[in-house]
């Protein structure tokens, strides 16, 4: 910092990146003055409307310049941002990234490699884009125990889940996501549910100090969800949402993301469209619900730019941001020993003793039925079940029976029940 202007430099010029120089060249310099030093680029030559003069492709021009006060990454991708990430900590810069796979990955590493270096670490656009979530809970709730975190942190998934409510079959929600741009070309990690379980490993190790692996944090997608789902929602007063749920309970820590159907007086349920919330849970605060644009440039620039006002701030004060990471209060729960609520939709025999041989076979597993509807057609009828809370191992071989019964024609759905 000199004469109370703050020097920055940006890794990246793409969408985000182009948003981000954008919103700091026209920062009111009332709030804070900003001077942007360099802008990292890896194609000299192509065409952009910023200051020629401030490009680079040599990271190196930015690492040792000691004027450079604050970097933010915006390159996507995990290399080779992360290592510039550490360099720049390293060397006592403080970084602001939006980069959620990277944070996903290493955010326990780069924390701790802020705080050894007394500098700063902000990354709030990496869950939730323009919801200030992340700085609440890392300063504000810093001091409360939290006990759950419930969240729809995908726009994508959110906006077909959206479409298919209102009347929409799956393909064509998915193709017009893909013509607003809320969905990529291949949607895979966000309709198979890999985009909110990175950004659950975050929340994890914000509100829990645990980092779950990859594998170990149970996802499924939604792209078995149909229309006639959302009708037997409707008619149950539920809807489908796509979730991560992070709860730390007496027997243990676990975190998943999966499709549910959730009671539509839930808080969640009124998320429409690209819309994301977050439901922060726990002893003393009761329930507190964060929502609001969850994905698009210039939402994820808004919470850059937040990220820039508190890091400046932070800067003067000669400390790193972070408060010490929170630690482990229980071990680790399996996901074959969380206890879920199932929706199960099947296709059966319409004749006598059908409802009795799945209820038993149920049974037998440990699993009871909280409410039943059977609807003939003809030859067959169609069967959906509520079954109370079960371990989710007792639900899965429970299901995988009722499937081999001569009378069980199909498994159409299964879907949990939010509780």
């Amino acid at each position: 910092m000199k004469d109370n202007t703050y020097t920055v430099a940006v890794l990246g010029a793409g969408n985000i990146g182009s948003a981000v120089i954008s919103r700091l060249i026209n920062l009111d310099n009332q709030v804070i003055n900003i001077e942007i030093s360099k802008i990292l680029i890896s194609d000299p030559d192509k065409n952009r409307d910023f200051d020629k003069n401030l490009f680079t492709a040599d990271f190196n021009e930015i690492l040792n310049d000691e004027n450079i006060d604050l970097v933010i990454e915006v390159l996507g991708g995990i290399d080779p941002g992360k290592e510039y990430i550490k360099s720049l900590l390293q060397k006592g810069k403080a970084v602001i990234t939006a980069n959620k796979d990277i944070i996903a990955e290493s955010g326990r590493e780069l924390v701790e490699l802020a705080q050894k270096n007394n500098t700063c670490l902000y990354f709030e656009a990496a869950v939730a884009a323009g919801i200030p979530v992340l700085k609440p809970l890392i300063e504000s709730l810093r001091g409360e125990e939290i006990s759950r975190i419930t969240g729809i942190i995908n726009g994508t998934s959110n906006y077909i889940l959206t479409s298919m409510e209102e009347g929409s079959d799956y393909k064509k929600a998915l193709a017009t996501a893909q013509e607003l741009g809320y969905a990529e070309p291949d949607p895979t990690n966000d309709v198979e549910g890999i985009d909110a379980k990175y950004k659950a490993m975050i929340l994890s190790l914000i509100c829990f100090g645990v980092t779950p692996s990859t594998d170990g944090l149970f996802t499924e997608g939604i792209a078995k969800a149909t229309k006639e789902d959302f009708d037997w929602a409707n008619r149950l007063g539920q809807t489908i949402k796509l979730v991560a749920i992070i709860d730390n309970e007496q027997d243990g820590f676990n975190a998943r993301v999966f499709p549910v159907l959730i009671n539509k007086k839930h808080p969640l349920a009124s998320i429409r469209g690209a819309l994301n919330a977050v439901v922060v849970e726990g002893k003393n605060i009761d329930q507190l619900v964060f929502s609001g644009p969850g994905a698009g440039a210039n939402p994820t620039a808004s919470a850059i730019i937040g990220d820039v006002l508190s890091a400046c701030h932070q800067i003067s004060s000669g400390q790193s941001n972070w408060y010490p990471l929170r630690k482990p209060t229980t071990a680790i729960k399996s996901f074959e020993q969380v206890t879920s609520s199932m929706f199960i939709r099947l296709s059966v025999s319409d004749k006598p003793g059908v409802l009795a041989s799945i209820a038993g076979t149920l049974g037998e597993n440990n699993v009871s039925i909280q409410s039943v509807i059977q609807e003939g057609r003809g030859d067959e009828a169609e069967l959906v079940l509520v079954t109370h809370e079960a371990p989710e191992k007792d639900l899965k071989v429970s299901i995988d029976k009722i499937a081999s019964l001569d009378t069980v024609l199909s498994i159409t759905s299964a879907i949990r029940v939010y509780t």
